[in-house]
């Protein structure tokens, strides 16, 4: 008989300022299984530093705007100390916003406007995203 395995869950740190989002965007990962979990979650860019470094998460969710700290500017901080893929995900999602998260970094862009499954999706995906 086979042995199955199971591949272990995508671990998402969240950053969001916004509390509601972040039950919002739990809830959501939670309810898709065990294929994904929230291993954490920041409100500023200071805990979110210090989470990513500390937990290792595969994929960070990312803000732009952080109760008035740029979002975007965590990029490249995160990424010296983390190897998680972020995807960015905002009300901003302007085309400039857009080609600046993607310049530093970032493997997505998704607007806070769509759908639960584009986000579950784009966090998916940013798993297989090239080194």
């Amino acid at each position: 008989m086979p042995c199955l395995t199971l591949a272990p869950p995508i671990e998402v740190l969240l950053v969001d300022d916004q509390r509601a989002i972040l039950a919002g965007v739990t809830a959501l990962i939670e309810s898709g299984g065990p294929a994904m979990r929230v291993a954490a979650r920041a409100t500023c860019a200071r805990q979110a530093l210090d989470l990513a470094c500390s937990i290792q998460p595969d994929v960070i969710v990312l803000d732009v705007d952080l109760g008035g700290e740029d979002g975007l500017a965590l990029i490249p901080r995160i990424h010296a100390g983390c190897n998680a893929r972020i995807v960015v995900f905002t009300g901003l999602a302007t085309a400039d916003i857009r080609a600046r998260a993607l310049r530093l970094g970032a493997c997505d862009v998704i607007s806070k406007a769509a759908s639960g499954s584009e986000l579950l999706a784009a966090i998916h995906a940013a798993t297989n995203f090239p080194d």
